[in-house]
């Protein structure tokens, strides 16, 4: 009985928030992952309340890998590829960005922090990417739990407060050196989001198949990419597991009918939501607490190290300021930023070439985060 409440409320809760979202602007300013990952912490802590740490981790461990072909199936790589110019340099600028940062912060912290070369990892697929990058990378390598959590958490805590600088003053402060946006080359694009309690009925039946159907797919992948880990290495190789499911979510979102389903996105996002709720209760609070200074000092140095160096080559490299902040966004928020950050900048024409850069940066960054976890340890 323990067991099903336990199941019912990991699944139950990031459900309510998601709904919660669209008619609360106190859980949209939180963060729905801070706020799982809040509530897993504070559930573990609590006494007189079913737990299984176990059933957690099983949970969370099988929900990223799920989470990410949804995610990248809706991305659209053909239209990034055909993109501006401006926009594809500008996110190039961002990733070499926070390559060289992630990488500098590693060798500085390599004997203050034991795991920095791994934490370097999850920070660069995080910041091209996003937060399912963030686990899948630290799942990868073997990072602990407590270091997965805090480095999430430091994230969570920089990310959200400086994204109040973002929507406020961070235009007028980069309009200073950066060029304005061309406004002769605006076209007339937008974005409608259409949520499934305004469907109709029919609407809703076919919303409803479709997420199915490809939530059978996902499960399907994970099958099949556990099954050729096992194969080449005997054992369940999360590295491999996870660079075999990015690469199916990549080589399905070229497919029109896989690209164009609705609420894969949001579904892969749903994941990531109990991914932190599970996760969030097996945190041992008294270690997160004594190790937190330091870590937030790394996630600080490696993020707010990228944005500079960003900056300075977008200055370099001609970058107009509103092509500078997307793709920044893009990279250290990820798409789900992109929509209020361009409403923020009175520029809603960069929505579309900010979300696929976002989602592009989904399908780097697992790769990514190994490439520069070994690049350290080659280095050190």
């Amino acid at each position: 009985m323990s067991t099903v409440l336990q199941l019912i409320i990991i699944f139950l809760v990031p459900y309510l928030i998601m709904l919660g979202q669209r008619r609360f602007k106190i859980i949209r300013a939180l963060s729905p992952i801070l706020l799982c990952y809040g509530i897993g912490i504070l559930w573990g802590v609590l006494e007189g309340i079913p737990l299984d740490r176990e059933l957690s981790m099983s949970i969370s461990e099988i929900c990223v890998p799920l989470a990410i072909p949804l995610i990248l199936f809706s991305a659209d790589f053909k239209k990034f590829i055909r993109s501006a110019k401006p926009i594809v340099v500008a996110f190039i600028l961002m990733v070499v960005a926070i390559l060289t940062s992630s990488i500098v912060t590693a060798l500085l912290f390599n004997h203050l922090i034991p795991e920095a070369a791994k934490i370097s990892g999850m920070l660069i697929g995080c910041y091209t990417g996003g937060t399912p990058n963030l686990m899948a990378v630290g799942l990868a390598l073997g990072v602990k739990e407590e270091t997965l959590i805090l480095v999430n958490t430091s994230d969570a805590i920089l990310g959200g407060s400086f994204f109040l600088i973002v929507i406020s003053v961070l235009k007028p402060l980069l309009s200073k050196f950066l060029k304005p946006y061309d406004l002769e080359k605006r076209e007339e694009t937008f974005i409608e989001k259409t949520y499934f309690i305004d469907l109709e009925k029919k609407e809703k039946i076919k919303a409803v198949k479709e997420s199915s159907v490809l939530l059978l797919v996902c499960l399907g992948i994970l099958g099949i990419s556990v099954g050729v880990a096992m194969l080449l290495t005997g054992k369940m190789d999360v590295a491999i597991i996870m660079l075999l499911v990015t690469t199916a979510g990549v080589g399905g979102s070229f497919i029109k009918r896989v690209r164009n389903a609705r609420y894969t996105y949001e579904n892969g996002q749903y994941l990531i939501l109990v991914f932190s709720l599970a996760l969030g209760t097996t945190v041992n609070i008294k270690d997160m607490l004594a190790s937190t200074p330091n870590i937030l000092m790394y996630v600080a140095i490696t993020m707010f190290g990228a944005i500079l160096i960003h900056m300075i080559l977008a200055k370099i490299f001609k970058i107009d300021v509103d092509t500078a902040i997307i793709t920044m966004t893009a990279g250290i928020y990820g798409p789900a930023f992109v929509v209020p950050t361009a409403d923020a900048i009175k520029n809603k024409e960069v929505i579309v070439a900010g979300l696929t850069c976002g989602l592009v940066g989904y399908a780097i960054g697992n790769y990514l985060g190994y490439l520069v976890y070994y690049i350290v340890n080659l280095l050190l």
